[in-house]
């Protein structure tokens, strides 16, 4: 049986983390951060979903099958310190399962008697969670960097709601600038990119002729564009189905309540206020957050942005990319 599942997809350093610990607010969800970035994930054996490209005949039999494991599975990667959910199993089995799976060195040591606790994900133990009850659960699983997958479920999979949150370029920019380069090794980084641009313009011209000379670009830029190909790449295969929801992250910030309500009802689960408090407690520093580019920002950088985004359709999404409308702040989201 497939399970119940939805996808919260979109770039890193734009809000995906945030909407998963929203929808982790819940008690009808096991939210799983990232598991195709696990070896032993039936997720990681799938195509790359970086790049869209042509999938075999096999790839919705394979897919089912990885999204039943996942929905069974958790790993250290995940928010296991919820204690409310409803499919796990109270008193002190619960309490000594959160304090064990919580820690690396724990699991390892208990691994000697559940060798499964010695992989990177495992099978939720039957003492900690009522199996059946945790097949009647929401999983939620994020993926990032995940177009090719996306575009798939959207059309292949109309039952699966599928979240994509697209943050301002600037903002974006800055938040991998100071979150992401900042720790890895920028020549590196630039040849990955490069080397992803390029996979990309082989399959599709329109994307080749946009691009231009990749070799040329400099680190910021051809992570633009790669953030403009997965983030349109997904809004297209999504736009206008009933299964899709486009989240702009500096909505989400403005109107944090709102928009977490709706996404609850359209994901069909139930909205208490527990959980309005719990998502409440989250929007401390946002708005100083989802601002922060525009102070740090130079302005090569600021061009640059206008420059990647002035023809796309998401140039629609925020007024102020345009020169001409510089400082008009206006957001959307879409339902």
């Amino acid at each position: 049986m497939t399970p119940n599942y939805i996808l919260i997809v979109g770039q890193g350093r734009s809000g995906t983390n945030w909407l998963l610990d929203i929808l982790d607010a819940s008690t009808t969800t096991h939210c799983r951060n990232e598991p195709n970035e696990l070896e032993t994930s039936l997720l990681a054996q799938l195509p790359a979903p970086t790049v869209k490209r042509s999938l075999d005949n096999n790839f919705g039999k394979q897919w089912d099958r990885s999204m039943s494991s996942a929905a069974l599975k958790m790993s250290g990667r995940d928010r296991i310190d919820n204690t409310n959910k409803f499919y796990l199993y109270q008193g002190i089995f619960q309490w000594v399962g959160i304090s064990l799976f919580s820690k690396k060195w724990l699991r390892l040591l208990a691994s000697s008697v559940m060798p499964q606790l010695n992989q990177p994900d495992w099978l939720i133990p039957w003492w900690f969670a009522n199996s059946q009850a945790l097949k009647e659960a929401s999983t939620v699983l994020k993926l990032n960097q995940a177009p090719a997958w996306a575009d798939w479920v959207l059309n292949n999979r109309p039952n699966t709601i599928v979240i994509h949150i697209v943050r301002h370029p600037g903002g974006f920019l800055n938040s991998w600038q100071k979150r992401y380069l900042k720790v890895n090794d920028t020549d590196e980084v630039k040849k990955a990119n490069a080397k992803r641009l390029k996979q990309i313009a082989d399959i599709d011209p329109y994307w080749a002729k946009l691009f231009g000379d990749i070799e040329a670009m400099e680190v910021d830029e051809s992570e633009l564009w790669y953030w403009r190909y997965a983030s349109e790449t997904i809004h297209a295969a999504g736009n206008h189905k009933p299964n899709y929801i486009r989240i702009i992250y500096e909505d989400l910030v403005s109107d944090t309540l709102k928009i977490s309500k709706q996404i609850y009802q359209k994901c069909n689960l139930p909205w208490t206020k527990e959980i309005e408090t719990s998502i409440f407690n989250s929007t401390s520093n946002s708005n100083v957050i989802a601002s922060a580019w525009r102070k740090h920002l130079n302005t090569q950088q600021i061009a640059l942005v206008e420059r990647v985004v002035s023809d796309s359709p998401m140039s629609q999404w925020w007024q102020d990319i345009s020169p001409q409308t510089a400082g008009v702040v206006s957001y959307n989201h879409e339902f």
